[in-house]
């Protein structure tokens, strides 16, 4: 990646990616194995015919608040650990171009379902965040259904399967800017009564989170993400 600086970026939030990577790669006290933006993808660079595709070959037309959060890089990724002995800290994101997710990044390529219903909801779910350097087998998806301007948001944990989030696609980009990704996050955005097998082993190091944060990443407001938690447990 280049020299950060605003005038490599075309859109407002390619600089927002960079600065949170950045936030990342600073703080002394996170092994960091992965904080970088891959190659712009150059058929796919420009928000407008973007999302005109999007909108006339998925029969998708996504919102303005959608749009503005464009970037034309094929991911936005790190993956990271607290150095603290014995920790349960750890936090990997990888958030994919918008075009990218909707086009080749369908949930069936994964997992297909169970039943009906998982069948039917699956084909509409896109990864737009995953953890590949973990291989936790949890992922962030889109709900593509046709017509929708702001599709819904799900989580996917292998040990839990898909559920619905209280985040819209904007919303969800911010949380992570907030968040670093920390594993499990996701669930503070699910219905408690959905948070069980999969959120339990996952607590201790939300509960790091918002005992560290504060420190190594001072300015956001946590209120909120430690109500939630405190809500689930």
């Amino acid at each position: 990646m280049t020299a950060n600086n605003e005038e490599e970026f075309r859109y407002p939030f390619e600089a927002r990616c960079a600065k949170l990577l950045q936030e990342i790669r600073e703080v002394s006290e996170l092994d960091v194995h992965v904080a970088r933006l891959e190659e712009i993808i150059d058929l796919f660079d420009v928000a407008e015919s973007v999302f005109e595709e999007i909108a006339e070959e998925d029969g998708l037309p996504l919102s303005r608040r959608i749009q503005d959060c464009f970037f034309r890089y094929g991911s936005v990724e790190a993956a990271w650990q607290y150095r603290r002995p014995e920790t349960a800290l750890v936090g990997e994101f990888k958030l994919h171009h918008i075009m990218s997710a909707i086009g080749n990044m369908r949930m069936t390529r994964f997992w297909k379902g169970e039943d009906d219903d998982e069948r039917a909801l699956y084909k509409d779910l896109r990864i737009i965040d995953d953890t590949p350097q973990t291989g936790s087998g949890r992922m962030s998806l889109l709900r593509a259904t046709p017509g929708a301007t702001d599709p819904e948001v799900w989580f996917f944990d292998m040990r839990q399967g898909a559920i619905p989030m209280e985040l819209d696609y904007p919303a969800y980009l911010e949380t992570v800017m907030v968040t670093k990704g920390v594993i499990g996050w996701q669930y503070l955005y699910c219905a408690p009564e959905l948070c069980g097998e999969g959120f339990f082993p996952l607590t201790d190091g939300l509960k790091e989170m918002l005992d560290v944060f504060p420190d190594l990443f001072p300015g956001p407001d946590y209120t909120d993400l430690r109500s939630r938690l405190e809500e689930r447990l």
